[in-house]
């Protein structure tokens, strides 16, 4: 088994999920021997703050474990990149696994959304893992305690479906956060005045379920309130209006 304190580990992507996975290996004193990533300007950024070396080609990196930190497609191109001695895994969470190597690749799928001008303790990130092979599976699992990353093993299916679930509650929510935000900054309206309302709507998410937690026109089939607001939206909008005001009253009709 490698001694964890001991072991480097590599980045190819310079993007939000590597620098953020990077950063916090780093500050636990783990090696980061190099970063590569088709961004040369954010790459050769990374690996400076990092006291890392940048290279061109993934090829070029020595590591015990590479940290495959890209989009999808960029992921899949390198399966068959590095030699079968070499531990990968990727961070994507759509990918499956069962079109890899299985010898030596795995995942490690942060479910958490990263931004470059946020950091985040270890503590809040939940981690995925998927190795195949046992001493990888270890080392990720040492690797996360060591660090403090929450973790649990899981498969490609079932991480697909965690995926799926993080779309809905991370993407959807905050383009709809966008969508309300904007109906009032397009009419010269305090848009900050939304953010006591996000943070109790998340925040009670804590102590009662979403189920539960649902309040609005649609949940109480208020049809003279949605139409006064279908009234105030544009043909988009008023579409999406419609979709999400209809799967509220669906859900809650089989209950009520």
């Amino acid at each position: 088994m490698l001694d964890l304190k001991n072991m480097r580990i590599a980045f190819v992507g310079s993007g939000k999920v590597a620098t953020a996975l990077a950063h916090i290996f780093h500050q636990s004193g783990i090696r980061i021997s190099g970063i590569s990533s088709r961004n040369e300007s954010t790459g050769l950024a990374l690996a400076k703050e990092l006291n890392s070396e940048f290279y061109r080609n993934p090829q070029d990196l020595l590591a015990d474990v590479i940290f495959v930190a890209t989009n999808d497609e960029s992921v899949r191109a390198l399966r068959n990149t590095f030699p079968t001695t070499q531990f990968v895994v990727y961070t994507a969470g759509a990918v499956s696994l069962n079109d890899f190597p299985k010898e030596h690749w795995g995942v490690f799928y942060p479910l958490q959304s990263f931004s470059l001008s946020r950091s985040l303790s270890s503590s809040e990130i939940p981690i995925l893992l998927e190795a195949p092979a046992e001493i990888l599976q270890e080392i990720l699992v040492d690797l996360c305690q060591l660090v403090g990353l929450n973790h649990a093993l899981c498969d490609s299916k079932t991480r697909a479906d965690y995926h799926l679930a993080a779309v809905f509650v991370n993407n959807f929510v905050n383009h709809l956060l966008y969508k309300g935000q904007s109906q009032l900054t397009e009419k010269g309206l305090d848009g900050n005045l939304l953010n006591a309302l996000i943070k109790e709507t998340v925040s009670k998410l804590e102590t009662i379920s979403a189920f539960d937690a649902q309040t609005g026109p649609a949940r109480r089939n208020d049809k003279e309130t949605m139409d006064a607001h279908r009234s105030l939206l544009n043909e988009d909008d008023r579409k999406l209006y419609d979709v999400l005001t209809d799967s509220i009253l669906k859900t809650y009709s089989k209950h009520d």
